[in-house]
């Protein structure tokens, strides 16, 4: 399960309806993958800067975390059922996703980042 993560970086500096449905998210968002922690950083919806997340999740606003199963699973071109977006993948297949206020009121956003992961992953990932 690999990502290019420069490319997704650029794939959500880039994508308009990504930053719309993040126009107010203040705080960290934690994705937890099997070998590493990227943790997003947003100021009034502004991603100012994507690192490794080597911190607990509670300095975080929202956090999504994987098997590397569940990741390979959710992070398909063509999806299988219920591994579409991330609710499903929380409730069908255990995907874990915070579930406080933040969470459920960007659940476009973090639907519209895994299309984004998906995008930069069959471009040629290197992790």
């Amino acid at each position: 399960m690999a990502i290019d993560l420069k490319k997704f970086i650029e794939f959500v500096r880039e994508d308009f309806e990504f930053k719309r449905e993040t126009r107010y998210l203040n705080g960290i968002l934690k994705c937890d993958f099997p070998t590493r922690s990227v943790a997003l950083h947003f100021e009034d919806g502004t991603l100012l800067k994507v690192e490794e997340a080597e911190y607990d999740d509670d300095k975080c606003t929202i956090v999504i975390r994987g098997t590397g199963s569940q990741w390979e699973a959710l992070l398909q071109h063509k999806p299988l059922p219920f591994y579409q977006c991330l609710q499903s993948s929380n409730i069908k297949h255990g995907l874990y996703l915070s579930s406080n206020n933040e969470t459920f009121a960007y659940l476009p956003a973090l639907n519209r980042m895994t299309t984004l992961m998906r995008n930069a992953r069959s471009e040629g990932a290197a992790a």
